[in-house]
């Protein structure tokens, strides 16, 4: 290995054998150039953003590629930058290319809870240097958004079953842990602003649940009903009250026959009085 060339420069190399008795014929002439400096990594910095984004930073290298020949420590000239990024152990799927001058940039196309991986490399005239490598877990926050509760129930003289689906993924801040429901009588607020009934009743229930049957009602009452989520690091907002109803209990059907307890096609009000929906209701 030839050592101490500069780059980018042409040279003539020629071969030849020799003995105790002098030089062999040289072999023919082989013009070549040195391959120019690349830079070396340059320095980066990955954090947390406001929820939720990761704010990438990074200054120059200070010099040439440290595995580049005879470029070590060398003056380099950058003439931008580029960043790799994507989820880890997975393909770094967006890149994008920085002048010179810019410093910063900020990523928003991330989930929380998830781990991220971003390179940078400088580039000269000979191209590409070396790769800055940070990881980054991004962490989690509340939800955004609230579950969304179907409008359909069943609803008895003295219960409301429903269902609900998760926020949409770009809300969650995160994996959901678990979900509140929150139900009172409707009433509403007296002359003082004060609530006769009280804060309402909440129920907890792990994040596998998408249904649940709240029991011991009063016939023939108004209930609101809402839910919010949960992530690790707590609640995300309530969803808007949906105004449910039981049904009047019916005496005078104790002691029928067998069969005739089943009632179909029963009349339940839901979110607005003036909708009706139909369902399967025992009473």
């Amino acid at each position: 290995m030839v050592g101490g060339l500069k780059p980018e420069m042409w040279y003539s190399v020629s071969v030849a054998a020799y003995t105790t008795k002098g030089d062999g014929t040289h072999s023919k002439v082989r013009v070549v150039q040195t391959p120019g400096i690349v830079p070396g990594a340059p320095s980066l910095s990955v954090r947390p953003g406001s929820e939720p984004s990761m704010v990438v930073r990074w200054g120059p290298p200070t010099g040439g590629s440290d595995s580049g020949l005879g470029a070590k420590g060398s003056e380099v000239q950058i003439q931008g930058f580029r960043l790799q990024f994507g989820l880890k152990n997975a393909t770094l799927d967006t890149t994008v290319e920085f002048s010179a001058r810019e410093r910063m940039y900020t990523l928003t196309d991330v989930i929380p809870g998830l781990t991220y991986v971003v390179t940078l490399s400088a580039k000269s005239r000979s191209g590409y240097g070396d790769e800055a490598r940070e990881e980054l877990e991004m962490p989690e926050y509340p939800p955004r958004s609230y579950p969304q509760i179907s409008e359909y129930i069943n609803a008895t003289c003295c219960s409301l079953q429903f269902s609900w689906l998760p926020p949409v993924p770009s809300e969650r801040n995160g994996v959901i842990t678990e979900y509140t429901i929150a139900y009172r009588e409707a009433g509403g607020l007296n002359p003082l602003g004060i609530d006769p009934l009280g804060p309402p009743r909440q129920i907890t229930l792990p994040a596998i649940e998408s249904s649940y049957t709240i029991l011991g009602l009063n016939h023939n009452t108004g209930y609101e009903v809402q839910m919010c989520a949960h992530t690790s690091v707590g609640p995300g907002p309530f969803s808007p009250p949906l105004l449910y109803r039981t049904l009047a209990f019916e005496t005078g059907r104790a002691g029928l026959g067998p069969g005739t307890g089943l009632q179909r096609n029963a009349p339940i009000h839901s979110k607005h009085w003036s909708k009706v929906r139909f369902f399967s209701i025992l009473i």
